[in-house]
């Protein structure tokens, strides 16, 4: 990665997205934003995520990855009873203002796979991380439906123009 940077000569990633940003979209910028974000994907998946809390690395890598999406992902980060991060995937894709998230294919998929604990993520196009009613009602059913299956709803973090919103941080979400 680091040779990458040099060669594109940005100092670090974020510096590669501001100038990829003043680029008109074309399919070559497309595709070289996605094969960044399959290089950030393969350094989360299989990493300890009280390693990565501490770093601080999960939430540069979903700002890398959701930051400069135009519209409404929703994806969820699965973790093992090690601590260990299973899988990262999108489940929802949806608009410039919303994308529908339905419980029932989060259930599923945590069931899939040894899941003892969930984050979920999704981007506000706008910038704007402050959470809508709906993502704080989906945040609060979420957390008492998986709960249920002893699946932990460990955050729901929003990300926004290079920030983000944390209920675990902000108390919305208490163990």
């Amino acid at each position: 990665m680091k040779k990458i940077l040099k060669f594109l000569k940005c100092k670090n990633i974020d510096d590669l997205f501001e100038k990829l940003r003043g680029f008109e979209v074309s399919d070559e910028i497309e595709e070289f934003k996605e094969v960044m974000n399959l290089l950030g994907k393969k350094s989360i998946e299989n990493k300890d995520l009280k390693e990565i809390i501490e770093n601080n690395d999960l939430i540069e890598y979903l700002k890398r990855e959701k930051r400069f999406l135009n519209t409404e992902e929703f994806s969820i980060i699965l973790i093992n009873n090690r601590n260990k991060i299973i899988k990262e995937e999108v489940l929802f894709k949806g608009t410039v203002d919303r994308s529908a998230v339905y419980p029932r294919v989060i259930v599923e998929k945590a069931l899939k796979y040894p899941t003892k604990a969930i984050i979920c993520v999704h981007n506000h196009p706008s910038g704007e991380v402050y959470p809508s009613q709906k993502d704080k009602f989906l945040t609060k059913e979420l957390s008492d439906l998986l709960e249920k299956l002893d699946i932990l709803l460990l955050d729901h973090i929003i990300i926004g123009d290079n920030n983000y919103y944390s209920f675990l941080e902000s108390g919305e979400i208490v163990y």
